[in-house]
């Protein structure tokens, strides 16, 4: 009898737990809470659909349904004007519906592993956006209209079939993550200095064969992964850039002359051909 009691405790306890921080974790717990609703996180569920439900929950900031095999988006979704983050990491999408550009309350955007191919040009309606990453798809290029997500801060596209960044990319003056790491990449936008907020910078596994001079404006640069990058020599723009901490190279690479005064704060770290994880920030 405790025992029954202990575990009826427990599920109270758990139930009160999430209708005040306004944390779900199934459809039915959240559709017994309508109004107390704010965040949704169903993963590694295998689910394929989502209910269309979604407008039911007037204050719903957050849905993460990652990892599961979702390929439709409900039309309720759309209707969610308080939404700000939408995680759909590793589903079975296929695309971008044009939709999703008219949640223009999107702070954060997460598509990556998706099987998508192309980004439609209106992602450039979403200028609310902070975080966007599409890593992990079939992408062979990016629109230029990604250049009008003023407030963008981190935008990952690794691993994908990139042969080319759009100039405009550069246009995005908050951005301070960029990954195009793991791509077909022959060449970087020529004023790529100019994402002047910019403090990772991973360009690993690519078939570049210079990196343009105009690195030496990224004052705020803490870290460089060049890893088997297709550079054979790091330019020395990178050498007067005091805020560098970390730079990733592979052992065919000839590393920049470094400036004896920031010698103390530059680590060069040399990735061997087994060297899979090998930095706190790889994902």
């Amino acid at each position: 009898m405790m025992r029954v009691l202990t575990i009826l405790c427990l599920l109270l306890t758990v139930q009160l737990a999430a209708k005040e921080t306004g944390n779900y974790h199934s459809w039915a717990e959240a559709l017994a809470h309508k109004n107390d609703v704010r965040r949704i996180k169903i993963t590694f569920q295998s689910q394929d659909t989502i209910p269309d439900i979604l407008d039911q929950f007037p204050k719903l900031e957050e849905l993460n349904l990652n990892n599961n095999a979702i390929t439709k988006l409900p039309p309720s979704l759309y209707r969610c004007k308080k939404l700000k983050v939408l995680e759909l990491y590793r589903n079975q999408l296929g695309h971008v519906p044009e939709e999703l550009c008219n949640m223009l309350q999107l702070e954060e955007l997460s598509l990556g592993y998706n099987n998508i191919q192309v980004v439609p040009s209106c992602i450039g309606k979403l200028v609310n956006l902070k975080k966007l990453s599409l890593a992990g798809n079939e992408l062979q290029q990016l629109p230029p209209d990604i250049g009008k997500l003023q407030r963008l801060t981190a935008l990952r596209v690794n691993s994908n079939r990139l042969k080319q960044l759009p100039r405009e990319l550069t246009r995005l003056k908050k951005l301070e993550v960029l990954d195009v790491g793991n791509n077909y990449l022959e060449r970087l936008p020529e004023n790529i200095g100019d994402l002047s907020a910019l403090r990772f910078l991973f360009i690993n596994r690519n078939l570049l064969t210079e990196i343009p001079e105009s690195v030496a404006k990224l004052e705020n640069l803490q870290e460089l992964d060049a890893v088997r990058s297709g550079v054979m020599q790091l330019t020395n723009a990178f050498s007067n850039i005091w805020s560098l901490e970390h730079v990733y190279i592979d052992e065919r690479t000839i590393p920049f002359y470094q400036n004896p005064r920031f010698m103390w704060r530059q680590q060069i770290i040399v990735v061997g051909r087994e060297g899979n994880l090998y930095r706190p920030t790889q994902n």
